[in-house]
């Protein structure tokens, strides 16, 4: 055999095929403007084709230019849905020294496309055109924003143990987010609709709730199982099984990530210092707060204040010495 068949042969022994081309995942922009009291500018961080984005608009005023439309206007506190931006602007809250504060959560075509198809029969049509109309802009005015976003969105900031970890918790954290959010804009889960789910399953999730909504009034009070389960009506076994089958994740491990979550907000708040923030959660003991925070938020509470701080406080810009 000559050596130009062998290599022919080789070539045809080792070709190996084109991997499919990923696709892009959802991420997030977060916007901070550097100093309050600029003129509008540019706000590139806000445009993205070929992409559905929530603005979680949180201070200051976003302005989003559409094809052959005037410029809509994000007031501060709001989060929106859109689609085919041609163009944003930002600036700070007239009257107030704020700067313009935008989270930006970004899910490509694509990704929608592969993955949410199959609920679209579950969900309203003005949520299906969001979703899968890509050719036409949109401009969907959602809800107001409250504490608890505020501080779901700082906790994104949290240092994380590298990059590949960090890009996969945003991910994940992204996703959620808006599955939340299309299942709160239809009325309530779909897997928990009543047309779904049997007797015995509608009796076992409205016990669960009526519990979950007795804790949550009463986060700062002690509680054990059979006071629980005596509160919904049932056996401690039956419910401490029920709970866990319900809401993934046992009764216990429920009621502590609840409470650190109100302690968090607390926090990111301002309105409680550490210690108060133990207290208002039903914590006696610091140590244990602290233990607890530690193993829900990755950090202790002190830190989690400093983190905070930290990405609330403008940057500064170095004073140059003077001649």
């Amino acid at each position: 055999m000559s050596q130009a068949q062998d290599i022919v042969r080789l070539n045809r022994i080792t070709k190996v095929p084109l991997a499919p081309v990923p696709t892009a995942q959802p991420f997030r922009c977060w916007h901070v403007q550097q100093r309050s009291g600029l003129p509008v500018s540019d706000w590139p961080e806000a445009v993205h084709p070929k992409a559905l984005c929530l603005h979680l608009n949180f201070q200051g005023e976003g302005r989003l230019q559409f094809k052959n439309s005037a410029l809509q206007s994000l007031p501060p506190h709001t989060l929106h849905w859109t689609r085919g931006a041609r163009a944003a602007q930002r600036a700070g809250s007239a009257g107030s020294r704020d700067p313009h504060e935008c989270l930006t959560l970004v899910y490509p075509d694509a990704w929608l496309r592969e993955n949410l198809r199959e609920l679209a029969p579950q969900l309203p049509e003005t949520l299906c055109d969001l979703l899968f109309k890509t050719a036409q802009p949109a401009f969907h005015p959602g809800r107001s924003l409250t504490t608890e976003d505020l501080s779901w969105a700082r906790s994104l900031q949290l240092p994380a143990p590298c990059e590949a970890v960090r890009a996969l918790l945003d991910r994940t954290r992204v996703t959620d987010f808006l599955l939340r959010e299309l299942l709160a804009a239809h009325g309530r889960p779909p897997a928990t609709s009543a047309s779904l789910l049997s007797r015995a399953e509608r009796v076992s999730h409205e016990r669960v709730a009526r519990v979950q909504q007795l804790l949550q009034r009463h986060l700062d009070e002690p509680h054990d199982l059979d006071s629980l389960a005596a509160a919904a009506g049932c056996s401690p076994h039956y419910l401490s099984r029920t709970f866990t089958q319900v809401t993934g994740i046992p009764l216990m491990l429920w009621i502590r990530r609840a409470r650190i979550e109100r302690a968090a907000e607390l926090l990111a708040s301002g309105r409680c210092n550490v210690s108060e923030a133990a207290l208002e959660v039903g914590y006696r003991s610091f140590s244990h707060f602290s233990r607890a925070f530690q193993q829900e938020k990755g950090v202790s509470p002190s830190k989690w204040v400093t983190h905070l701080a930290q990405a609330q406080a403008p940057a500064r810009t170095p004073q140059k010495p003077r001649p």
